[in-house]
């Protein structure tokens, strides 16, 4: 094959069965699900969600049969909200790298991509994948910034638990000084509430933004100066890439800086709808169409977030 030879611009459309699987294979790969956050597939409308806690099962044995137990259960809502991508670019903005790119695998006996797939896998899918995890934390119906405004789609994790955690906390900006003092004192805080009502922590994790993670491992490695069997691991430890402090995983996420949510994971609920939403996704070619150099983008699908008792949480913000 010549080299320039496989240049295609032609138009892509991903519709009906063949765009849903797509975005499922999306949501389902989506560092929430691997956190333990609770995925609901099938969310039409606005729905309950529920969460059990089974406690008392014990009671003295006796002949005859007595129920008894305590089983509370706990509900909230989630409603989702359908979200698009208008997007305008021109070809000159990407030509480039996609010929150097397409001309290597030609070169190397692959077959090229044409345009548009490329431009959708390797481009605009995982722009898609980093903002609807922005929208899972950071989402406010009331957003008033000049930029990123699809955070207005829906209120998401932070926005419900400033208005419901159970405790709320002022943080200081992160710095490598400051930063392993507040998150113990955000753990110790949720601890305390979790004792007094008799909760179970056995699933909580420590969700900060990514970029706090690694400001934290920073003061870590100040901490013990290089020493791994410092005493401090008695409160601090490090398992492949995962730090745990007092004993409770740091995820890393999306979420605003100089945050902290502390809780159990399974109780945040990413919810949205496979199959019977309109899930589409289109690249046109405008020179068919106006004449110009570049291409659209139309991109639909839908997002819902809830918290199951958000009051178990500890937020930090």
């Amino acid at each position: 094959m010549a080299i320039g030879s496989f240049v295609n611009v032609s138009g892509l459309t991903y519709c009906g069965k063949e765009a849903s699987e797509i975005f499922s294979k999306e949501v389902y790969n989506l560092d929430l699900r691997q956190y333990g956050i609770t995925l609901m597939d099938g969310v039409k409308g606005k729905q309950k969600i529920y969460n059990g806690e089974v406690g008392d099962v014990f009671q003295p044995y006796t002949c005859a049969f007595s129920p008894s137990g305590d089983v509370i259960l706990s509900e909230d809502y989630i409603e989702p909200a359908e979200i698009k991508v208008n997007l305008e670019e021109c070809y000159d903005k990407f030509w480039n790298t996609y010929m150097v790119e397409q001309t290597s695998i030609t070169l190397n006996g692959g077959i090229p991509q044409s345009f548009s797939e490329w431009f959708f896998n390797d481009k605009l899918l995982k722009v898609m994948n980093k903002e609807y995890q922005e929208i899972f934390w950071k989402g406010d119906v009331d957003y008033s910034g000049s930029t990123k405004v699809y955070l207005k789609v829906v209120d998401g994790v932070e926005k419900q638990l400033a208005a419901n955690a159970g405790a709320k906390l002022t943080a200081t900006a992160f710095t490598v000084s400051n930063i392993l003092t507040q998150v113990e004192a955000c753990v110790m805080s949720g601890l305390t509430d979790a004792s007094t009502n008799e909760v179970n922590t056995e699933n909580y994790k420590i969700f900060m933004n990514v970029g706090d993670v690694r400001l934290l491992r920073v003061a870590l490695g100040k901490l013990t100066n290089g020493n791994t069997v410092d005493a401090i691991f008695s409160n601090y430890a490090k398992e492949g890439e995962k730090i745990y402090i007092l004993g409770y995983e740091v995820v890393p996420t999306m979420q605003s800086q100089s945050t902290i949510i502390f809780g159990p994971a399974a109780n945040l609920v990413l919810g949205f709808d496979t199959y019977d939403s309109h899930v589409e996704y289109k690249i046109i070619d405008m020179r068919d169409t106006t004449g110009d150099n570049a291409f659209r983008v139309i991109a639909l699908s839908n997002i819902a977030v809830g918290i199951v008792l958000p009051t178990l949480f500890t937020y930090m913000a």
